[in-house]
């Protein structure tokens, strides 16, 4: 499965693998990430199977798995990579729960 990124022309972002060894706060690689975490494309909802219904702009339909993806978001600018991981957690969950409806 390509993810929403793929599909739209934009590398794949690894954000499991981001999480495992932040960088220091406000470093260029932050700094990065921020700018990542704050498009719909490229955040960790982007980074997700790109069969899950989205805007035209890429905002998941699914209210609580852009809630979700916002509070990432967030937290990526903050610097809170701790919480941030716990948060792409849910956002993994939610979007394999949504998959399997849609795939049923």
């Amino acid at each position: 499965m390509k993810t929403y990124s793929e599909a739209q022309g934009k590398p794949k972002f690894d954000w499991n693998k981001f999480l495992e060894n932040p960088p220091e706060d406000r470093s260029d690689e932050h700094l990065f990430a921020s700018t990542l975490s704050s498009k719909w494309v490229t955040c960790a909802c982007g980074n997700l199977c790109d069969i899950i219904p989205r805007s035209i702009k890429g905002k998941p339909d699914d209210r609580e798995l852009e809630r979700l993806g916002i509070e990432f978001d967030y937290e990526i600018k903050k610097g809170d990579f701790v919480t941030a991981k716990e948060t792409l957690a849910k956002i993994e969950k939610l979007s394999t729960e949504i998959i399997e409806r849609l795939t049923k």
